[in-house]
Order: C-alpha cells, then sequence, then structure tokens
C-alpha cells in the first residue's frame, strides 16, 4: 500500500483544494462572525426548554388540580417536536452543503432559525386565540427544527476540513462549544427574566422579549453569506459530466454506506439526550418539580453548564485526539451509565452546592463523550457524502432520544417518582455503545488495541475523475492515505464510488 503526507493527500477535485487553501487565510471578522451564528442560532433553539414553565401556562387552557404538570408535559412535547423535522433539515442542509458548499449550508441555516424564532416573540395566547395559538406555536418550533438539524454538522464539517486530521478531535469539540455557550446565554436570559420580573409579569409579556433577538441572527447570516470563504471538497464531484450519481442524497443511501448511517444513528443517543436532560430539564426540576425546590436552580445550572461542559469540551477533544475516539467515548458511556442516576438522587436530596457538584459531575463525563463524538461522525464517512450522512445520522438520534427526553422524564417524575428520570441515562447510555461498536462487529471498523491504547480503524473509498482514492482513519486521529483501494475485504467496507 503507498502512503503520503497528510498535506499532500488526494481532494476531490482541485477545486476542493483551493476551497481549504482559501478558507485557511480567513479573516478574523468572518470567523468571530461564524462563532457568533452558532452561538445565537443555539440561544435561540434552547430559549423554548427554559421558559417551558411560563410557555405551559401561557398556550394551554388551565389544568386540574389533580391533574398536575400535565401542561408542563404538553409543552416539553412541543419542545421535543423540533427534533422530529431534525431529520429532514439535516437531509436539505446536508444536500446543499456537500453539493454547492459548506458556507451555504451554514448561511441558509442561519436565516432559517431567524424568522421563526422572531415569530415566536408575536405569537397570540391561547386566552387570545384559543387552540390556534398552539397549532402557530408548533408550526414555529418545527421551522426552528429544520434550521438547527442541518445547522450544527454543516458547523462542524465547516470547521474540521479545514485542519489537519490529527486534531479533528479538539477542533470538532469547538462547535459544541459556541452551541454550548448558546445554550448557556439562554440559561442565563432565563435566569435573568424571572430576577428581574415577577411571575405574572413573565406570563403577561417577558417571556416575549428574548424571543425578538431572533432576528439578530439574520445579520450574522447575511455578512457571513457576502463575506465568508467556502470550504467545497465535492467540487466538480457531482457536477461533472462523467459524474455517476449528481445527487449526494442517493450517494447516502447506497449500501456501502447504510452500516455506517446506522451507527451514528446510534451513537449520538447519550449525548443527545443526556444534553437536555441535564441543561434544559433540570433546571425545571430543581425549580418547578422539586419540594422543596433547588435554591437559585438556574444559576446552579448555569454554573455547571459553563464549568462541566463549556469549559471542558476541548480539553475532552484534544484528550481524544490523544487517547482514541473509542476508548475516551467508551469509558464515558459507562462512568454516565452507572453515575447519571446516583447524580439525580444527590440533586433531588442536596442543597444547592450539593446539586452543582452533582450536575457538574453529570457535565464532565458528558464532555468526554461528546466532544469525541463530534470527530468520530467526520470521520465515519467520505467527504463527498460527509455532511448529508453525518447530518442524517445525527438527527436521527436526536429526535428519538433527545426531542422527548425532557417529556419523558417529567411523566416518569410524575407517575414513578423523582428519582426514576435518572434510569434515561443509563438507557440511551447502552444504545450509543450499542451504535459505536455496530461498525467493528458488523465489519465496518475494527477496534484495535495495540500497547494498551484502543483506536477506531476504518476504512472509506472515494472514486471520482480524478482517480481513486482511499482514507484510513484511527480512532487516536491518525490519517493514513493510500491509492487504488477498491476491492472490499473483511475489515474494508467502502464508501459510495462516484465516478
Amino acid at each position: 500500500m503507498a502512503s503520503q503526507e497528510i498535506d499532500d493527500r488526494p481532494k476531490d477535485g482541485e477545486a476542493g483544494s483551493a476551497s481549504i487553501a482559501e478558507a485557511e487565510t480567513e479573516p478574523l471578522l468572518t470567523t468571530i462572525f461564524g462563532v457568533m451564528g452558532n452561538v445565537l442560532e443555539w440561544y435561540d433553539f434552547a430559549l423554548f426548554g427554559f421558559f417551558s414553565d411560563i410557555i405551559s401556562d401561557v398556550f394551554f387552557p388551565e389544568e386540574d388540580e389533580d391533574d398536575e404538570h400535565s401542561n408542563l408535559i404538553k409543552s416539553f412535547a412541543i419542545f421535543g417536536s423540533a427534533f422530529l423535522m431534525r431529520p429532514i433539515g439535516g437531509m436539505l442542509i446536508g444536500y446543499v452543503g456537500d453539493k454547492h458548499g459548506r458556507k451555504h449550508a451554514l448561511t441558509r441555516s442561519l436565516f432559517l432559525m431567524a424568522i421563526p424564532t422572531t415569530l415566536m416573540g408575536l405569537l397570540p395566547t391561547y386566552d387570545q386565540v384559543g387552540g390556534l395559538a398552539i397549532v402557530l406555536l408548533v408550526l414555529c418550533r418545527l421551522l426552528q427544527g429544520i434550521s438547527v438539524g442541518g445547522q450544527l454538522p454543516a458547523s462542524l464539517v465547516y470547521t474540521v476540513e479545514k485542519r489537519d486530521p490529527a486534531h479533528w478531535g479538539y477542533y470538532g469539540a469547538l462547535p459544541m462549544v459556541a452551541a454550548n455557550c448558546g445554550t448557556l446565554l439562554g440559561n442565563l436570559c432565563g435566569a435573568f427574566m424571572r430576577e428581574i420580573l415577577t411571575q405574572e409579569q413573565l406570563r403577561d409579556f417577558g417571556w416575549r422579549l428574548p424571543f425578538f433577538s431572533g432576528i439578530i441572527i439574520a445579520f450574522v447570516a447575511c455578512y457571513l453569506s457576502r463575506h465568508g470563504q467556502d470550504v467545497h471538497t465535492n467540487a466538480n464531484v457531482y457536477d461533472s459530466e462523467t459524474s455517476e450519481i449528481k445527487n449526494p442524497l442517493r450517494a447516502a443511501f447506497r449500501r456501502e454506506n447504510r452500516l455506517a448511517l446506522f451507527s451514528t444513528s446510534l451513537g449520538p443517543m447519550l449525548w443527545a439526550a443526556g444534553f437536555y436532560l441535564t441543561y434544559v430539564w433540570l433546571a425545571i426540576y430543581m425549580e418547578e418539580l422539586l419540594d422543596p425546590s433547588v435554591t437559585n436552580a438556574f444559576w446552579v445550572n448555569a454554573c455547571s453548564l459553563f464549568f462541566g461542559m463549556t469549559f471542558m469540551l476541548p480539553i475532552a477533544g484534544h484528550a481524544s485526539d490523544r487517547l482514541g475516539r473509542i476508548r475516551t467515548m467508551t469509558v464515558a458511556a459507562l462512568a454516565l451509565m452507572v453515575a447519571g442516576p446516583i447524580m439525580l438522587v444527590v440533586i433531588a436530596r442536596g442543597g444547592s452546592f450539593a446539586a452543582f457538584l452533582a450536575q457538574w459531575s453529570v457535565g464532565v463525563m458528558l464532555s468526554f463523550f461528546g466532544a469525541p463524538l463530534c470527530a468520530w461522525l467526520v470521520e465515519s464517512f467520505d467527504s463527498s457524502v460527509r455532511l448529508t450522512s453525518a447530518s442524517l445520522g445525527y438527527d436521527l438520534a436526536h429526535a428519538i432520544a433527545a426531542g422527548y427526553s425532557p417529556a419523558m422524564a417529567t411523566a416518569l417524575f410524575k407517575d414513578v417518582g423523582k428519582y426514576a428520570p435518572g434510569m434515561l441515562y443509563t438507557i440511551f447510555g447502552f444504545l450509543s455503545l450499542v451504535g459505536i461498536y455496530t461498525n467493528h462487529f458488523c465489519g465496518g471498523k475494527n477496534l484495535t488495541v495495540e500497547g494498551g491504547d484502543a483506536s477506531t480503524t476504518g476504512s472509506t473509498n472515494l472514486s471520482n475523475n480524478n482517480g481513486i482514492s482511499s482514507a484510513n482513519g484511527t480512532g487516536n486521529g491518525d490519517l493514513e492515505l493510500s491509492s487504488n483501494s477498491n476491492t472490499p475485504d473483511e475489515n474494508n467496507v467502502p464508501l459510495p464510488q462516484i465516478s
């Protein structure tokens, strides 16, 4: 097998190489606006969760005394409806990114978020128009789901494809940091509004104010659309006259890619459910569901989110570059499956400081699972179908696990007991491990242990009008390139070949 240096590895067309070289000289201001777009998008998306208790009062009829928390479950169900649209958004935005360039995918997802978020602040309440208010709220939330379904994978691929694959763990964690900053901003907004306004003022008008900030993201999208430099690794792959396949969606669903799609649809479930349980639902759990409630619950949640996730994600990503993706994710998943339910008991029984320590511990474990997950997703697919496939797998996991985990947790609290929601960490942790190891046991990826170090080794093939190339990735960030790797064997399952 002929090997070559990473910097000289074959690209999917000369235009793709040029776009990466240009992106590496991207102006600082454009980078800042790109990060702002990610932060603001997730701020807009997370607001609904942090105001779910207020929304349950404003958009639903008054609940009976013997049916306490039923409206909150309905509110969380609408929160989860956005996640049902994420796979659709992932396919649409992924198609644009794979065929027309990563920048186009990113800016379109930002525009899609600005409109429904701003409209949400203008919606009439149930007392004003009855059931129509619920319908309009669901429609706005569905549009948000389409937007965010393509945004994070587009941002992730856009970021890491410009970097040395040996550091994809670290750089793959950065879009997660930006997303967490947006969620943290939504948390701080919820905490601040509850400090300065009474409960009656929040119900009357206060809940609307944060949603009006959604218009800011439109200006960020305009700037990136005009000044941002593109990364288009698939230039001439789908548009060439000699291209056999002209649609990345069709390529993503080819037989050779289905095992990786299945694996990446299960693998992210612990991150998906764990994040929204820990940093969206737990704030409401500590504030509204526990009796007595945890003092300063939203501030506890914000501090835990910053120190347990936002601060730790780059460290965890860098660790996965050294230790390997699979090893890091497996240890974190097993730890969370055991410790997650215990930490929920600590939160339910303890005061503010105990709640912070318990939630922070869960956040650290989630970080060491979620940060390597980003690079693992990118490494699972060839660049020709990378954004479409990674978006679809990641968003399917979120549609199944994340969207309704707050509603499931609230239902478990109501019907089983206040400690019961902790079992969700164990359930989704098990499903994630099944997904991560599916490629190994089914022949798509191999787990190798050499010298005490575990890493994943996989192969992806791409054939285009420039010839045939194969990229063999390892879980510790190493990338070996070879040519003319065309014949699959038991350790090599090729991805879609485009000629």
